[in-house]
């Protein structure tokens, strides 16, 4: 396995384990945050068990994290290379500890995981449990104390048979004499199995891990309904231009949103991953010079009715706006829908809008930026996605 692995919405520049199975990489997100990755490794990810197992970890990293656990932040179970993203939180474990069920053998990958943990200690993630000492360091006092204590019991237990009153040291001569014989055969075939191990990967143990449910995206997000579009028309707008009637604009789909809504010129779509609560997605539109004419950032979160969404939009602005880098949308255009227009360079559109289709409340979050020149443009795709989702 060469080169770094790209991540959509995150730079990786340390990688801190190659794994059979798996490689654990240390990045940043496009916001800055520090990120630990799991990223499935070539055989890995053609392992249809592995890939399993994966999805069935990061779901319950997702859902159910245990104490000192940093929940899942993302994860793309349906790539080339399945991965699965958490934050590098101070005192906590993240995605390195989804390595160890990848195998089916629960405990085989300790010492990886120990050399994760090691290289993360400096930058104050969990530290390395006890178990995860290398053997020649933990103390042999303990074993030696219930060696004892096993041949007193023994000893007790003859020292009131036929023996007499040398039972007891005779016992206890006995039964230190067969450990030690014991001891030392089970020490050369433990060595000589040591030895004839052959290198590479742990067998793979056949299990059959759970399926992820079909109707959710991970991790625990409701997967949305597909929408059709619907055509320009004479229609309100929030600000600006709007589409005419018969408009030819290009259909932004593929992207997992409830609705589609019309870009001026052929799009180039992408995935800024899925965290916990929200879908985050960007369409732009590139000059032939390289530069970037107009840049859409959606964020989308479903809620359980369309009071929640209401009850729940300003910490959906605090979330996506910072994650995006946007300012806040603070002006009300109807009981639904707030916007804030930036009229510099470049020109800037935000919206927030609470809307439900298909039985399903949603919260969407856009962010439009602009070249001079383009402003109509924006407006456009910005009124259409308020017009889609009404």
């Amino acid at each position: 396995m060469n080169g770094t692995p790209q991540l959509q919405g995150y730079e990786l520049d340390q990688r801190l384990l190659e794994h059979p199975l798996a490689e654990i990489w240390r990045g940043r997100s496009f916001t800055g945050m520090e990120v630990v990755a799991l990223i499935l490794s070539e055989s890995g990810s053609a392992n249809a068990e592995v890939r399993d197992r994966l999805s069935q970890a990061s779901r319950t990293a997702a859902l159910e994290p245990g104490q000192q656990q940093t929940p899942l932040w993302a994860a793309n179970l349906t790539a080339t290379r399945p991965y699965a993203v958490t934050q590098l939180v101070p005192g906590q474990s993240g995605a390195e500890r989804l390595l160890d069920p990848l195998d089916g053998l629960l405990g085989n990958d300790e010492e990886s995981l120990g050399a994760v943990r090691s290289q993360l200690a400096q930058y104050g993630a969990a530290p390395i449990p006890a178990t995860f000492q290398p053997k020649d360091q933990q103390t042999e006092e303990p074993q030696n104390q219930q060696s004892e204590q096993r041949a007193e019991a023994i000893a007790q237990t003859l020292g009131h048979s036929k023996l007499g009153i040398w039972g007891k040291p005779v016992a206890v001569l006995i039964v230190l004499a067969v450990f030690s014989i014991l001891y030392s055969v089970g020490s050369k075939v433990g060595s000589e199995t040591k030895e004839q191990r052959p290198a590479g990967p742990a067998p793979v143990a056949a299990v059959a891990p759970a399926p992820l449910p079909s109707p959710a995206l991970l991790p625990g997000i409701v997967k949305p309904k597909p929408a059709d579009y619907i055509p320009p028309v004479p229609a309100p707008s929030l600000v600006g231009a709007t589409y005419d009637r018969g408009a030819d604009v290009q259909q932004v789909t593929g992207l997992g949103l409830p609705f589609v809504f019309g870009w001026p010129r052929p799009p180039s779509t992408s995935e800024l991953g899925t965290t916990t609560t929200t879908i985050y997605r960007r369409v732009l539109t590139e000059k032939s010079s390289g530069a970037i004419a107009m840049d859409a950032k959606i964020a989308l979160r479903p809620c359980t009715t369309l009071a929640a969404c209401l009850t729940e939009r300003t910490a959906f602005d605090q979330d996506w706006t910072t994650m995006f880098k946007a300012a806040a949308p603070a002006t009300a255009k109807d009981p639904h829908t707030w916007l804030t227009v930036g009229t510099g360079t470049p020109y800037t559109l935000t919206m927030t809008h609470a809307f439900t289709t298909n039985g399903q409340s949603w919260l969407v979050g856009v962010s439009v930026v602009a070249i001079p020149g383009e402003e109509p443009a924006a407006q456009r795709v910005l009124n259409d996605i308020w017009r889609q989702t009404q």
